[in-house]
């Protein structure tokens, strides 16, 4: 069986997959991800599989630039989570100093010098308006022991630092968001 993906009306988006016929769950393809921002000019992408065929149309978020989170699921696959809204970004700073002989502060010489300076950055992202469904999906995430972004073709490690979700309902919360934390999982400067 085949899997084609294109999109119209420029084609920039054109591959076809095979996922073979066995019923083996190693041998078939449980996520296939599409990376829009290469549908430069292109409207809608067309899925095709098995006779159907499903239409994504593409819009762009002019306001944020999206952030595509991957994360190893409960079943020990690849799954992307991608959000779409506000991100704030900050950077903690450790230190150590000491009291210094060199000289006068009068004359430009510290009094108080600082070493072992360490920084290590984090973020909070928004996920914009989704589906009750998607639920499972941020718990998922916030017990995922491996969880990168992706930026510029490459997989940066990330650590969730978000230690509690609160499960939002349409009856009860109508449009549903959640912001979720990350920290690198590095630091800023590399001692190792």
């Amino acid at each position: 069986m085949i899997i084609t993906v294109i999109s119209y009306p420029s084609n920039n988006i054109n591959f076809s997959e095979d996922v073979g016929d066995s019923l083996l769950s190693s041998e078939l393809v449980k996520y296939m991800w599409v990376d829009l921002s290469e549908a430069l000019t292109d409207t809608y992408v067309e899925i095709i599989y098995n006779g159907v065929t499903k239409t994504l149309l593409i819009e762009d978020e002019c306001r944020y630039t999206p952030i595509d989170i991957f994360f190893q699921n409960k079943e020990g696959a690849e799954q992307v989570l991608t959000f779409f809204k506000k991100a704030t970004e900050s950077l903690a700073i450790t230190s150590e100093e000491y009291e210094s002989t060199n000289g006068q502060p009068l004359n430009g010489f510290h009094q108080y010098i600082k070493y072992n300076v360490q920084g290590k950055q984090s973020f909070k992202v928004n996920s914009g308006f989704v589906k009750e469904d998607k639920n499972e999906t941020f718990k998922q995430l916030l017990l995922s022991r491996r969880v990168w972004s992706y930026v510029d073709s490459k997989f940066i490690p990330l650590n969730v630092s978000s230690k509690t979700i609160e499960y939002k309902t349409k009856q009860n919360d109508r449009l549903i968001n959640y912001e979720i934390g990350f920290d690198y999982a590095f630091n800023e400067i590399n001692n190792v």
